[in-house]
């Protein structure tokens, strides 16, 4: 999951020479039908139709070296560019990133440890630190590939981001698995939609396969027991592990899977997928949506609501609602369209969503 920043653009003192000097920039690659000073901010209104999103990029790099931005939005029917000062990043303390991780270390050992003392009394696993290091390898992996993948995205398209926060969780006697999963923070914002869209998807992408990975490589070391009608405990499963139980561990009627601490956190790492796609607010799937849409649509973000009260996620549905309460900021650049390739992947996105979603009826 990553979090945009909330800090809001200044207007900058403009003097008559930065103004020319900054409608150079801009003429040199816009043609512009009017420019002014309006309320401080050198603003351009641009002829249409012309190519943007290039030309805004170039504009935003020659901009840099003056500690301004821009940013371009269609205002009244017109495509209006102006210019800001570049807000002030303020650095980060690594020190709170390093401890948040050692203490999620410490959480899931926990964790790993509990869930593998079944597993020991059945003499699958010779002790439980074995499964204990296991999950905790195998959950960070899937956390951490897939905040970094919002962080090298971010790096890719020059943009200020930190790295990643990982949070403690409840232990198994609480109803936790020892995390709740990670963020990092976007301390810029992105140039024009393909940035949003690829700062969006790229977690959920990356986060996938490894929990993909997690997930077969642990299934098939799961043991297999029949059904005696005295067990409790058993996990909702997304579709994709149905699918797994059919096609690929075969599972026969009657018997029930013992997850192994590696199958867990596949397992963690899939509902994270899940989560993190939701299609509203500032969650990944709400900064794919608004790459695709445009805006903010109200229809997805009730929806999503919906489906995490059906699903009995109850404190996810509250977080979403909070989240909603603020409007998506956008790219820089509102104006550019998304390009064509993204809006295909966003197909196989909706495809990871369904496939890491639990199934409301019964598939098999």
């Amino acid at each position: 999951m990553s979090e945009p920043p909330k800090d809001t653009p200044e207007a900058p003192t403009v003097s008559q020479t930065d103004f020319e000097r900054i409608s150079t920039i801009v003429y040199a690659e816009f043609q512009v039908d009017e420019a002014l000073l309006e309320y401080g901010l050198p603003t351009y209104r641009l002829k249409e139709p012309q190519e943007t999103k290039q030309a805004f990029l170039k504009v935003l790099g020659n901009l840099k070296p003056m500690h301004l931005i821009a940013i371009l939005r269609r205002i009244d029917g017109k495509v209006v560019l102006k210019v800001v000062q570049e807000p002030q990043v303020k650095p980060s303390n690594v020190l709170v990133n390093w401890a948040l991780f050692f203490a999620t270390i410490a959480t899931t050992f926990y964790t790993g440890y509990v869930i593998s003392l079944e597993l020991v009394n059945r003499e699958v696993m010779s002790d439980p630190f074995t499964g204990a290091a296991m999950f905790v390898v195998a959950i960070m992996a899937v956390l951490g590939t897939h905040e970094m993948g919002h962080k090298l995205t971010a790096n890719k398209n020059k943009m200020e981001a930190t790295l990643p926060y990982f949070i403690p969780g409840l232990p198994p006697n609480m109803g936790g698995f020892g995390t709740f999963g990670a963020v990092i923070m976007q301390k810029s914002l992105p140039p024009n939609r393909d940035a949003l869209f690829d700062i969006g998807s790229s977690g959920p992408i990356v986060g996938f396969v490894l929990a993909l990975v997690a997930s077969i490589v642990g299934l098939l070391i799961s043991p297999i027991y029949p059904l005696t009608g005295t067990e409790s405990g058993f996990l909702p499963v997304p579709i994709i592990f149905e699918l797994f139980f059919v096609y690929m561990v075969r599972l026969p009627p009657g018997f029930y899977i013992m997850a192994h601490p590696v199958a867990l956190a596949g397992w963690v790492g899939m509902i994270v997928t899940m989560l993190n796609l939701l299609p509203a607010g500032q969650l990944d799937g709400g900064h794919v949506a608004r790459s695709v849409l445009g805006r903010s649509s109200i229809v997805f973000t009730v929806l999503s609501f919906l489906y995490l009260i059906i699903i009995g996620a109850y404190p996810m549905a509250i977080f979403l609602l909070f989240i909603s309460m603020y409007k998506h900021p956008g790219p820089l650049d509102d104006v550019s369209s998304l390009s064509t390739g993204r809006k295909i992947l966003t197909l196989g996105l909706v495809a990871i969503f369904v496939l890491c979603s639990f199934p409301l009826f019964p598939l098999f």
